[in-house]
């Protein structure tokens, strides 16, 4: 490939070619007889002119961006992205939230005023203004007690990592 020849063909017969339009990134241009790869990095039209600029890995040309005719045919290899059947199970890790609703149930016991011992509105009362009182007797699993979960939704998730 010649950098700012004219040329409406760029393409070597034998090899898979695709319009200039039609490159993505990731794509491959074979070069100097397919003894060297050119990987396409980025690729902007330019419709008022019917140029197409292709960034690639590395100019033989220097710095800059291949200019050609978005008509033109180059040679082209798409690597054959990795896919999964399927049926066939991967391993990955994800990052997940998750909201639950949850109704603990447990004793325990705490130091309040005698006024607010006989009056259940009055102890509910003070003990929501007193978490301190008991929160660190709220066991997240459950085992002093009860744990029901009355509503769960899955709010995000995203792969981490796959392996």
């Amino acid at each position: 490939m010649q950098h700012g020849t004219n040329n409406p063909d760029y393409s070597v017969a034998g090899e898979p070619c695709a319009s200039v339009a039609d490159l993505q990134p990731g794509d491959q241009i074979p070069v100097l007889g397919g003894a060297a790869l050119l990987s396409v990095l980025e690729i902007s039209h330019d419709p008022d002119t019917g140029a197409t600029s292709l960034h690639i890995d590395a100019a033989p040309s220097g710095p800059g961006p291949f200019m050609l005719p978005t008509g033109s045919m180059v040679n082209v290899r798409r690597p054959e992205p990795e896919q999964a059947e399927d049926d066939e199970e991967v391993t990955v890790t994800v990052s997940l939230a998750v909201t639950e609703q949850v109704t603990y149930e447990f004793e325990t016991e705490v130091q309040i005023p005698a006024g607010v011992a006989g009056d259940a509105d009055a102890l509910h009362e003070y003990l929501a203004d007193n978490e301190e009182l008991w929160l660190d007797s709220l066991d997240p699993s459950g085992a002093n007690g009860y744990l029901n979960v009355n509503e769960r939704s899955l709010d995000t998730v995203e792969v981490v990592l796959a392996a």
